[in-house]
């Protein structure tokens, strides 16, 4: 009897220590965190600075009348893409023609008055030298041809003058480009300065970008500076070529300005975003997930043999979703992403394992 007891009580004792076991075991795995990891590694950081800012035309001349009349043919509209020397619109010519008419009529009767009074200089000239007339009548008539001479001229400088005119009641492009403006319509009487056409050329345009006045010191003329718009997809590098001497009121920054030359796509009035690299350094980068926030400052979770090892480091810049680290890690180095977080140094991990695709 006091055996069967003996042996029923070691049963129970089994049953209770395999049962308490159990939960201990699932307590150890609960304990365990899923993580993912990445090797950090060496990349190039670039200390630099972006601002906004807006880009004008340097190439837009309006064009204007130079003569007065009226508007009677339109060849181009606002969109239309224009070569230099393309006629664009006409000026009624009807005064101007009949000027031209005027100053050449009075050209000719002058050349022919000219011709008649050499002729009669060169006849009394013989009639001098046979002794039949004075030789003073020779003197009048030379200077009436120095008078005639005279007034052909004024006559002659009249005609170019009327021509120049006249030519200019068609009005030409005088750049390649497109029509961004026009001014006047069909019937429209136009005076000598009224503007016409508006002409934009993107052959050569100039970026106005606002950096921040704390950068003044350090920001020269020659510096290279990298421009990218919103109507291409394509940056563009060159050099800042000056700097506006005083600082923008309002917003407390300074105009930095860069030509822009044979960009077709890009376009005045667009807005421009401008970036300054000002230095480049290698150095260790982690992913920005990887770095946590803890009392004793910046941490980074290395992955070692199941284990969180934590590193405190000290973090730089933050670049491409890449943070630099200035000392604390070397490269290489299995480094905790997702879940590090939820880590305290010498924490179980398990490693996440890639979905199938």
């Amino acid at each position: 009897m006091k055996l069967n007891l003996l042996t029923l009580f070691f049963i129970c004792l089994l049953v209770s220590c395999s049962k308490t076991s159990e939960p201990e075991n699932k307590d150890s795995k609960s304990k365990d965190i899923y993580v993912t990891t990445t090797k950090s590694k060496m990349m190039e950081f670039r200390y630099q600075e972006s601002a906004i800012g807006s880009i004008e035309g340097i190439i837009d001349p309006t064009v204007a009348s130079e003569v007065a009349g009226k508007i009677t043919k339109i060849f181009v509209r606002p969109g239309t893409t224009v070569k230099k020397g393309q006629m664009m619109a006409e000026v009624d010519n009807a005064d101007t023609s009949y000027q031209l008419s005027l100053s050449e009529a009075e050209v000719k009767k002058l050349k022919a008055r000219l011709s008649n009074q050499k002729i009669t200089y060169e006849r009394n000239l013989k009639l001098v030298d046979e002794n039949f007339i004075s030789p003073n009548a020779l003197e009048t008539i030379e200077v009436q041809i120095e008078e005639t001479q005279e007034e052909l001229n004024s006559a002659e400088a009249r005609l170019e003058i009327a021509k120049l005119n006249n030519s200019r009641t068609k009005i030409f492009a005088p750049i390649s480009g497109k029509i961004e403006k026009q001014i006047i319509s069909i019937g429209d009487y136009v005076k000598i300065g009224d503007p016409l056409y508006q002409i934009i050329n993107n052959k050569k345009l100039r970026a106005h970008v606002m950096f921040p006045e704390k950068l003044a010191h350090i920001l020269k003329p020659g510096i290279d500076i990298k421009l990218e718009t919103p109507t291409t997809n394509i940056p563009y590098t060159t050099v800042i070529q000056e700097l506006k001497p005083q600082i923008v009121a309002d917003s407390r920054s300074i105009d930095v300005i860069a030509d822009i030359e044979k960009q077709d796509d890009w376009q005045a009035g667009a807005s421009v975003k401008g970036t300054i690299v000002f230095d480049k350094k290698d150095s260790v980068s982690v992913p920005e997930p990887s770095v946590v926030l803890r009392p004793s400052g910046s941490v980074v979770y290395e992955a070692v043999n199941g284990k969180a090892v934590a590193r405190n480091v000290k973090t730089g810049i933050t670049q491409d979703g890449w943070i630099e680290i200035i000392d604390g890690l070397e490269a290489d180095k299995e480094i905790i992403v997702d879940g590090a977080g939820y880590l305290t140094n010498d924490a179980n991990i398990v490693l996440k394992q890639n979905d199938p695709a």
